[in-house]
């Protein structure tokens, strides 16, 4: 009996158990632009079982063989087994012969074990290739990059609750990128492309269609389509750093129906990626609306045909097609063989394929089918900054968080992005402004539950951030108080605080420093009790126009050390009761023209000059010894 080889056969797999362990009877390819490929492959084995832990996750590369101009060519399918299932064993027909185990590999792409992996994750000051890249390395995922645009840095993307493989499909879904794969004989490659550029030509590059018969691979079915489609994308967005400038992108195309035109998709887009470059969001969002607008169907044996390819047609039925060129869009291929032994060349095979194909020009953007995660409701995270930082704020009063599923974040200042914090007034240069701190624990809301547009909402406190009054013991108290910056301790702090304690309501003012009050009209102040001011140092009271004072009963003042008063006009004391002076040493009054003391019809007058009048009905001079000195003495 023959040994079984693949040798004789046009589809061929090599796998890590060796050459001619397993042989191919048929393979079931589908592959498409911007999605996986994935093979079915039908083998057997020659009596002998197989341990599919030694196939599961490892390499393996299908051969098709085929005649190109009458060169025996080779494709290449090279992908990993994801799967291997037995499917039942059989005897050889002939008497006392071999038995054979069949077996079906699935094939993928190492792209496929991006759906294995689930994150949450944050990217900061990177752009989509850059982001993509440090992905798909991360699983050994091989990328040829044909991207002809240069894209923006995104200050912020994240990744949450989604896999690797649907983060990445809704990044380039939402620049626009296609991709597909290439193969050689040991790898596979994602090519990234943005251009029609990256388009190659199938090596069966000219192909004839007929119904009839042909000797040579061709296209024996088609069916060409026109769809209707959106005719004009629009865009509008919201920039908070320059809120009138209203970023918007309009892009029209209608040239295929009269009525296009009016079929417009309009979206809202916030986020600062897309404040800057409106237009160009909006050119790729037609583009992929419009790309299966004249979308063919066909069917050939050719066995060059992949996506991401094109042809040409040489000839055609209908004669509007010959010479135009098609870009193969998706495809299912099937590829059979009679052998069931692998013993011989197998006598009949069968080829063929079924493909969907757009005109070559087309630019194929992906539609944007891979829905962003939304986070509804709020979050808590708590602030960074650097190390030593207690205040890390912006101009704009924005701070950063680290989010408590951020395995990767830094409590520093890189831990996210810089983000609004809401307040309950907001006016230019006035409103209402508290930020938090580092170290706090934040609510994070998210702008139409979008994770690339966090918002600080409010704050709460935790095990390790107590409320300022120690509770439940001290639960009719609230209010606000500060901490003194930086390293001040617990003692210093600025607060208004107030308690609701029925009887014992009050409301108390601390300044740590000092007090600055400033009213540019009246002020009033009524007190219905005492009033006590304590100054522990200087006080200055200066009033720029009249003082006036009414107190109701008694006054007293104290000055434990001098008091000296100035008036720089007129003074005038009224008395309406006793006025009493107690000098302990001496009274000295000095008056720069004259001195009057006046009681009834009694008067004393000093003068400046010198003179002194003395005054009254009767005047009485008592002493134990008058001396009387002058140069003269005149008596009446």
């Amino acid at each position: 009996m023959k040994k079984a080889t693949q040798d004789n056969n046009i589809i061929r797999i090599d796998t890590p158990l060796g050459k001619d362990v397993l042989h191919l009877t048929q393979i079931e390819i589908q592959e498409g632009i911007s999605s996986l490929f994935s093979i079915q492959a039908h083998a057997f084995t020659n009596g002998q079982l197989i341990s599919s832990k030694e196939l599961i996750g490892k390499p393996a590369t299908i051969t098709l063989l085929y005649n190109n101009d009458v060169v025996v060519s080779k494709r290449f399918f090279n992908g990993v087994v994801t799967s291997v299932r037995s499917v039942g064993s059989r005897m050889s027909a002939i008497a006392d012969g071999d038995k054979y185990q069949d077996y079906i590999l699935s094939i993928s792409p190492s792209l496929s074990f991006l759906s294995q992996r689930t994150n949450c994750r944050i990217y900061q000051k990177l752009n989509v290739e850059d982001i993509i890249k440090q992905v798909l390395s991360e699983h050994e995922v091989k990328i040829q990059s044909e991207l002809k645009k240069s894209y923006p840095i995104y200050d912020y993307k994240v990744q949450y609750h989604e896999t690797d493989l649907q983060f990445v499909n809704r990044l380039v879904e939402q620049e626009g990128i296609f991709y597909f794969f290439r193969h050689d004989e040991s790898n596979h490659y994602v090519v990234l492309a943005d251009d029609v550029t990256a388009y190659q030509e199938c090596t069966e590059s000219l192909v004839a269609f007929t119904t009839g018969s042909l000797s040579e691979a061709h296209v024996h079915s088609w069916s060409g389509a026109l769809e209707v489609a959106p005719g004009s994308s629009v865009k509008k967005g919201y920039d908070f750093i320059t809120p009138a400038s209203k970023p918007s992108g309009e892009h029209v195309n209608s040239s295929l129906v009269v009525q296009q035109s009016a079929l417009e998709v309009f979206e809202y887009q916030a986020g600062s990626e897309f404040n800057s470059r409106a237009q160009d969001v909006a050119n790729v969002s037609l583009e992929s609306f419009q790309r299966d607008t004249e979308q063919c169907s066909a069917a050939s044996n050719c066995r060059s045909f992949s996506a991401g390819q094109y042809f040409t047609f040489k000839s055609h039925e209908d004669k509007r097609f010959e010479g135009k060129g098609f870009l193969i869009t998706q495809l299912n291929m099937e590829v059979a063989i009679t052998s069931q032994t692998g013993a011989s060349k197998s006598a009949y095979q069968t080829i063929r394929n079924q493909f969907s194909c757009v005109p070559k020009e087309t630019l194929y953007r992906p539609q944007q089918l891979t829905p962003k995660p939304r986070i509804y409701g709020a979050q808590t995270a708590c602030v960074t900054g650097d190390e030593g930082d207690e205040i890390h704020i912006d101009k704009y009063g924005r701070v950063k968080v680290l989010f408590h599923w951020d395995r990767e974040g830094v409590a520093d200042s890189t831990s996210s992005c810089w983000i609004r914090v809401a307040q309950n007034w907001a006016g230019n240069r006035w409103g209402a402004f508290f930020f938090p701190r580092v170290g706090q624990e934040v609510l994070v809301e998210f702008l139409d539950g979008d994770p690339d547009q966090p918002i600080i909402s409010g704050a709460v406190y935790n095990g390790d951030q107590m409320p300022p009054y120690e509770l439940p013991g001290k639960k009719t108290q609230s209010g606000v108080k500060t901490r003194s910056t930086k390293e001040a301790a617990e003692d210093n702090f600025n607060e208004i605080r107030f308690d609701d304690d029925k009887g014992n309501e009050l409301l108390a003012i601390h300044a740590e420093k000092d007090h600055h009050l400033m009213v540019e009209n009246d002020y009033q102040l009524l007190i219905e009790n005492d009033c006590r001011h304590t100054v522990n140092n200087d006080h200055q009271f200066v009033v720029e126009n009249n003082s006036q004072q009414t107190i109701k009963n008694d006054y007293q003042l104290l000055v434990e050390n001098n008091c000296n008063q100035t008036i720089t006009n007129d003074y005038t004391l009224k008395v309406d009761n006793y006025l009493n002076a107690d000098i302990a040493k001496e009274l000295v009054i000095n008056a720069g023209k004259k001195i009057v003391l006046k009681a009834g019809g009694a008067s004393l007058t000093l003068s400046s000059s010198g003179a002194i009048d003395i005054k009254g009905s009767s005047i009485k001079v008592n002493g134990s010894t008058i001396a009387l000195k002058a140069g003269s003495i005149a008596l009446n």
